[in-house]
């Protein structure tokens, strides 16, 4: 079941922004100018035709798009309301890619030209599509929580998500990689990825640089959540992502961890990096307090007490 856009209220509709309509301009731009390109190759333009009407086209589309963009006001809160809208957002690339398969279904003549041409239009439209999906996520986050956040605190991930727990295991992994290298292959490359492999390994084991996560103890680049009325909001410098009152299962303060639970996978703070741990636990319990009007009290979990 998906939590995203339930029992949360509609967002204002906002006039687009700059950066917002330069995305939507390039990546419309892309999909015409990848549309033109490959219908050209198909009928047999020169490659410098191409290459002069490609560019023009995404510069028209781009200017379109400054000019005119306001008339699509509140668009990007609708594509980033539902995860099914963002995900259309890369069919276009998918489209691209899926010429390379149509020649023997067509019987279209495959050259390297048009292969090359795919290729890069279906990169260059999912990357553009990256972009529109994560700016439209993020202004839908900004437009569900225009109020004064109850608790913010600094995230750092405990359990098997954390920086502790990954890069030890995908040192090991490299390890085993240029064992099985070696076995493979050649012994000295392989002894030699092993190695890249075990000096991590060996700091990490006698504790001879401290950590794994020592760099994040000062809070740098670390992301943050607030609690909102609609929710909590999980913000990294590059993207937002909003996790409504209804599914979180339970709160739990231990001695050593701040535990939000999920259905799937829990959010796990660590209680070191919390100036005040009780303090955000309360403004966690306001926040959901004033999220009746959007979740109803029966159906919405309690908040259990912080164990010893």
């Amino acid at each position: 079941m998906s939590y995203e856009h339930q029992s949360l209220p509609d967002p204002p509709a906002e006039d687009l922004d700059i950066e917002f309509k330069a995305g939507i301009g390039c990546y419309l731009g892309l999909i015409l100018a990848g549309v033109t390109t490959i219908a050209g190759i198909i009928a047999g333009s020169s490659t410098v035709v191409l290459l002069v009407t490609a560019p023009s086209t995404v510069k028209g589309a781009l200017l379109l798009a400054l000019v005119f963009g306001d008339r699509l006001h509140g668009l990007p809160e609708q594509i980033g309301r539902s995860r099914t809208r963002r995900l259309a957002c890369y069919v276009p690339a998918v489209a691209f890619a899926a010429v390379l398969l149509s020649p023997p279904v067509t019987h279209l003549e495959y050259t390297a030209r048009l292969g090359v041409v795919t290729v890069a239009f279906a990169l260059l439209t999912a990357a553009a599509a990256a972009g529109i999906a994560r700016m439209a996520r993020n202004r839908y986050v900004d437009a569900i929580t225009g109020d004064e956040p109850s608790a913010t605190w600094t995230w750092r991930r405990t359990g098997f998500g954390s920086g502790e727990r990954i890069v030890p295991a995908i040192t090991a992994l490299w390890v085993v990689v240029g064992l099985l290298s070696g076995l493979a292959w050649d012994w000295f490359f392989g002894l030699k990825i092993a190695f890249y492999g075990c000096a991590p390994l060996l700091f990490y084991w006698f504790d001879w640089a401290g950590t794994w996560d020592d760099h994040a103890s000062t809070g740098w680049n670390l992301p943050t959540i607030r609690a909102h009325e609609t929710g909590l909001v999980l913000e990294r410098w590059y993207a937002k992502k909003h996790v409504p009152w209804e599914a979180i299962a339970d709160v739990r303060l231990t001695s050593d961890e701040l535990v939000l639970e999920r259905r799937w996978v829990d959010i796990r703070c660590d209680r070191s990096m919390i100036d005040d741990p009780e303090a955000v636990r309360d403004g966690i319990e306001r926040a959901r307090g004033r999220s009746d009007r959007f979740t109803p009290a029966a159906d919405r979990p309690t908040i259990s007490e912080p164990s010893d």
